[in-house]
């Protein structure tokens, strides 16, 4: 129900009660009997001519006043309807506000969901790379660390395959100096050996295979025939005169000496 619909009812029923009002008035005043005094003598007609203007301007004050309050009332609904209207409008642009701040709040909350959810996969991106780039190190650690072992694996290879042919070449340049030392060292001691054998009586072209023990010094220590050569005269005569050359030449340092194998000595004598 409008306020504006109340307050036209209400007029109406002020005015109907000011028109009851002012019949009562008019009966009472017919009715109403006064004191009998004397009192100027004053015409009827008069009277009732100043009764009723006196109702009418009182008709006429009163509908004056009320519409004069008729007015007021619809200024004041008029004032509430603008205030409530104003309201209204002030209440939809806050709820306006209210949606677009929801709005907005809410494309906030979504772009900061965004770019949550991008500065995770970010991440991820970043720790997938980073595994990446330490599996390449660690395999290209693991490649660089097998082509070490390899390279030195072939260096050490090299230098143990150049370390043998030098030690082979020595081994032959050693042996050949060697043989030209045993083969001086057999004539030497054949010399001296034949210097104390007896070849008187004895056929010619006679040998025998001997061992001779030897000390580093140079001294027999013992000898023995391995091949006879038939005359045992022949083998008796080495054998003394192998005694007799006693110490037979020897290198000087013991090392030579052992490495020659001159300590169990075979040799063939012929004098």
């Amino acid at each position: 129900m409008r306020p504006g619909w109340f307050v036209k009812t209400q007029s109406v029923f002020f005015a109907a009660l000011l028109h009851v009002a002012v019949l009562l008035l008019l009966l009472i005043s017919f009715s109403y009997t006064p004191e009998l005094r004397p009192v100027k003598q004053v015409s009827i007609v008069n009277a009732v001519v100043v009764d009723k203007a006196r109702v009418d301007e009182e008709i006429k004050r009163l509908k004056q006043a009320e519409e004069k309050k008729h007015q007021a009332e619809k200024q004041r609904v008029e004032e509430l309807e603008k205030k409530l209207e104003t309201e209204k409008k002030k209440a939809e642009e806050i709820k306006s506000q209210r949606l677009e701040e929801e709005q907005r709040l809410l494309k906030a909350r979504k772009q900061k969901e965004e770019e949550q959810k991008k500065h995770e996969e970010m991440q991820q991106k970043i720790a997938k790379l980073e595994q990446q780039r330490k599996l390449e190190e660690e395999k290209k650690a693991k490649i660089e660390t097998e082509k070490k072992k390899e390279d030195e694996k072939k260096r050490q290879e090299a230098e143990q395959a150049m370390q043998e042919q030098l030690e082979e070449e020595e081994r032959k340049a050693q042996e050949g100096a060697d043989q030209k030392l045993v083969l001086a060292l057999g004539n030497e001691i054949h010399d001296k050996i034949s210097r104390y054998f007896n070849l008187s009586g004895l056929p010619g072209n006679l040998s025998c295979k001997l061992r001779v023990n030897l000390l580093p010094s140079g001294e027999v220590v013992g000898v023995s025939i391995l091949e006879s050569s038939g005359n045992d005269i022949f083998d008796r005569r080495a054998l003394t005169a192998v005694q007799k050359a006693s110490p037979l030449p020897v290198p000087q340092d013991a090392e030579t000496f052992e490495r020659l194998n001159l300590r169990d000595s075979t040799f063939i004598f012929k004098p």
